[in-house]
């Protein structure tokens, strides 16, 4: 389908206002910017992934991706199916995968990465932490993943990650909500912990007292300035040490 066909697929969308959720009375479906922005992310073929299930799995559809959408409810699969039949989109690479995806997401294989993953599964800490762990190990270094609800606590965690992450770019963030990054490498196997941006503020003391706040800080610094003063007598020591 042509850019500007699956373009028009967002329009029908935003028309048709198909009902996918809570039993079929409720809409919860991404806002029109974050749709396009997923419909310029993916080509024909793509491998794609998504946590969560509604419009966007239209657009997945539309583009002719190879689309697989992880969600526990299979009457809410039923009604996009059916919906997308209805339009007359293909839905021969659609599979979904009826279950939470803490437990669907460790069970997908890791040798086909996926082009394109958008992350809108519950939003509950610490699941979008959980579905970024593991579609972040299934996602091409060059891919893309859209996250989607980065106002809410448990996303701007990972949305806060991966913006000081060298390990990812930001592309856009649209409709004030939804944020793309493209993979620029995989993540370190090793717990260097110390590397990551996302950890120079350690040690956060925020969550004591101010008082004891600001003595441990002060001790965290001296002990600091300790260490730095031993190491640097070592090596002094080190430099004027006779030959034997």
């Amino acid at each position: 389908m042509t850019d500007g066909a699956t373009t028009s697929i967002v329009d029908r969308l935003m028309a048709d206002e198909p009902v996918f959720h809570a039993g079929g009375t409720r809409v919860w479906n991404a806002l029109p910017d974050t749709l396009r922005l997923l419909t310029a992310s993916v080509r024909p073929g793509d491998r794609t992934l998504e946590t969560g299930a509604g419009a966007s799995t239209v657009i997945f559809t539309a583009a002719g991706a190879e689309h697989t959408t992880i969600s526990p409810s299979p009457d809410e699969h039923k009604r996009i199916r059916a919906y997308c039949e209805s339009i007359g989109l293909d839905t021969s690479r659609l599979s979904f995968i009826a279950d939470t995806s803490d437990v669907a997401l460790p069970a997908l294989a890791l040798d086909r990465p996926v082009d394109v993953a958008f992350i809108d599964g519950k939003h509950s800490f610490p699941h979008p932490v959980i579905d970024f762990h593991y579609v972040e190990q299934r996602l091409s270094v060059g891919g893309v993943l859209v996250l989607d609800d980065i106002p809410m606590p448990a996303v701007a965690v990972v949305y806060g990650f991966m913006q000081g992450s060298p390990d990812w770019e930001l592309i856009e963030v649209a409709d004030h909500r939804a944020a793309a990054f493209r993979k620029l490498a995989a993540a370190d196997p090793d717990d260097n912990w110390h590397l990551q941006p996302f950890n120079r503020g350690y040690p956060d003391y925020s969550f004591a007292p101010l008082p004891q706040r600001i003595r441990l800080t002060a001790n965290h610094r001296a002990w600091q300035g300790a260490r730095k003063l031993r190491a640097q007598l070592r090596s002094r020591k080190r430099r004027v040490a006779p030959r034997q």
